[in-house]
């Protein structure tokens, strides 16, 4: 349970750093674009926003969670044989492993600055005020005893981030998302383009903020609805695979895992809320 805890404890700061990362580049570089005569209005604005924290920020979030095992693992070990600990400690180390882990990108993978906000000075002290802040919520996780509820609420903001990619494309992109269900959105009538567009955007909107909603309330209802959603999506799927003979395709295997994480919440919450 204690390495369950000091884990989820990383995941969760590396999340919260993403999160303060991501809109750094993405003003950094609406600021550019700005400044060349490119068009730049509140819509693509919030666009560029939205895509960096998704699509930029999972790349990241992978790497700020390797910076900060490392980076952490070497402040306990610190903490554990010396006077020096406590938040700051931490903080420090947080803000060191962003800071290393910013510069090993450039120097060993891209040979460039793959992100904007960190070609200035006050971009580095942005991102490694991020680090700082993230490494101080580390600290603070550390701290307190940490209730299976963290856990379920982690694991549902999880699930929302990764649902928000879908959602981002269905609003804004909605011929590049048909094209990941397999169909060109522009061969089809305007009416079946109408239906397919609100439909599916309404769908991963819902699950999206029903999952946000059981994070908060911790209601399994709010779960068990987004495995309904999901799991009638595959079990139809299957239907029109089989019966209707609309030809073979794999995304029921995506709706089978997009139904059996939110249900192993629900259930979750359900058996925990018996033994109490």
């Amino acid at each position: 349970m204690k390495i369950a805890k000091f884990s989820f404890a990383v995941f969760s700061a590396a999340l919260l750093t993403v999160l303060l990362i991501t809109p750094i580049s993405s003003i950094s570089n609406l600021l550019w674009l700005s400044s060349i005569g490119m068009p730049v209005n509140f819509m693509s604005s919030l666009e560029v926003l939205l895509f960096d924290f998704q699509r930029l920020g999972i790349a990241l979030y992978g790497v700020v969670i390797v910076a900060f095992a490392i980076a952490f693992s070497v402040s306990g070990l610190i903490s554990k044989f010396s006077n020096f600990g406590g938040k700051y400690l931490y903080a420090l180390a947080g803000l060191a492993a962003i800071a290393a882990a910013l510069f090993l990108m450039v120097e060993l993978l891209f040979q460039s600055e793959l992100l904007g906000g960190n070609r200035s000075l006050i971009g580095k002290l942005l991102h490694w005020l991020a680090g700082f802040f993230g490494g101080y919520f580390y600290y603070v996780l550390i701290s307190k005893k940490l209730t299976y509820t963290f856990f379920i609420r982690y694991l549902s903001v999880l699930y929302s981030y990764v649902v928000l990619g879908t959602v981002l494309d269905w609003i804004f992109n909605p011929s590049n998302a048909a094209l990941g269900f397999g169909f060109v959105l522009s061969e089809i009538s305007n009416e079946g383009q109408n239906a397919l567009i609100r439909d599916f955007t309404s769908l991963f909107l819902a699950t999206f903020i029903f999952s946000i909603l059981g994070a908060i309330t911790l209601n399994p209802a709010w779960f068990y609805s987004i495995a309904i959603i999901y799991f009638g999506a595959a079990i139809f799927n299957l239907t029109a695979i089989y019966i209707h003979g609309t030809g073979y395709n794999s995304i029921y295997i995506s709706e089978i895992l997009l139904a059996s994480w939110p249900l192993f919440l629900g259930l979750t919450i359900y058996f925990k809320g018996l033994k109490e």
